[in-house]
């Protein structure tokens, strides 16, 4: 079977054609080889063929590296660097001192292939010994131009320290995220099972021992271990769920099943309802999270109403267990609130008779609808 189909299908265009760039420096070369009066038509055309051959190998580097075999990336780099030896070698007649330039790629090849401890090393050797070799050896073509190599290689590697650069910031910061992440999950499932799991022992324990002794209150305290059980079912599945689902509609998803597993009904907005808040979307995410899981845990609710506008979302429940503002810091409202001023709007929490919160990026603090 033939690997011309695989090669090409496989070909990192994006990555070769950014290469392609720094093609631009062969232009001196080149211009120096076509202005050569010493060589013959011939002696030219080889050269140029050289030049294609070079070009292409260096494309080549970048867009399939792995045709040549190695364990690591250095090691294909290394290769791929000995052959581009073999053209620039064929061009030392032609263009004489010039040749250097095509160190330029090698550097390159190294800043960008390589991880960036051993490709700016190399590079840097590179370009301070090619440069320590046209100062010394051809003072004249460094005054005539040479210097352009030392500019194009230190150029090449300050782009590659400060890609480095900005990929380790990026690193730094996913790796944050996650961090942050398994932190909310962890005090999540802390929050959910630890009290959960507290409080139904406890109750077993207790409907254990008035099994015989008090038969009826044994079968209350099994009935609300079922509830307390189904309580922090209905929190683990909406926390999986988030993970799964980060969005508004994600969200919306989550806090159905959420409710239903709470035995809360659920009055939520349409799948085309969720696409209304556009770029509050993960604002009121974080908002319809919250608020759902304080009426799970605290409302005593048996309805759940959830309304959205593009600048407003409401959430509204029955409970006879109002929430007020002495339980705010209590309920991670108290990092909600903060995360919507610095999104440039209010939240607002009434209570009495039910709990109504309310987020609003306008101003406008009226019910949403009837």
């Amino acid at each position: 079977m033939s690997t011309q189909p695989t090669i090409r299908r496989h070909f990192d265009w994006l990555a070769a054609g950014f290469a392609g760039i720094w093609l631009v420096f062969l232009l001196f070369p080149i211009t120096q080889l076509l202005t050569n009066n010493q060589l013959s038509n011939t002696e030219k055309t080889l050269g140029l063929v050289a030049v294609v051959i070079f070009a292409l190998t260096y494309l080549a580097s970048y867009g399939a590296p792995w045709v040549l075999p190695g364990k690591k990336t250095w090691h294909r780099t290394l290769q791929w660097s000995l052959l581009l030896l073999i053209p620039t070698a064929a061009l030392t007649y032609a263009v004489g001192p010039w040749w250097l330039y095509f160190f330029t790629y090698i550097v390159a090849m190294w800043a960008f292939q390589t991880p960036p401890r051993i490709g700016l090393t190399v590079g840097t050797f590179v370009t301070v010994l090619s440069t320590l070799v046209m100062v010394v050896y051809y003072p004249r073509i460094f005054q005539q131009g040479g210097y352009g190599f030392i500019t194009g290689a230190f150029f090449v590697l300050v782009m590659a320290a400060l890609s480095a650069g900005g990929d380790a910031r990026v690193l730094r910061r996913e790796q944050q995220q996650r961090t942050e992440q398994a932190e909310r999950i962890a005090s999540d499932v802390h929050d959910i099972l630890g009290r959960s799991l507290t409080v139904i022992n406890l109750k077993a324990e207790l409907a254990s021992a008035l099994v015989e002794a008090d038969p009826a209150r044994a079968q209350q305290e099994m009935q609300e271990v079922s509830e307390l059980s189904r309580t922090a079912l209905a929190e683990v599945r909406a926390t999986v769920t988030r993970l799964k689902t980060p969005t508004f509609t994600g969200e919306i998803l989550a806090s159905a099943r959420a409710l239903e597993t709470a035995g809360i009904k659920a009055h939520l907005p349409s799948e085309q309802e969720a696409q209304v808040p556009g770029t509050n979307s993960v604002l009121f995410s974080w908002a319809l999270r919250e608020g759902v899981t304080n009426i799970i845990r605290h409302s005593g609710a048996e309805n759940c109403r959830v309304k959205v506008e593009a600048e407003r979302l409401e959430i509204v429940d029955d409970g006879v267990l109002s929430l007020d503002h002495e339980l705010i810091k209590g309920n991670g409202l108290t990092g909600l609130e903060q995360r919507v001023k610095d999104s440039g709007g209010d939240l607002l929490l009434e209570t009495g008779g039910g709990t109504r919160l309310l987020v609003t990026m306008n101003g406008d603090t009226s019910p949403l609808g009837a």
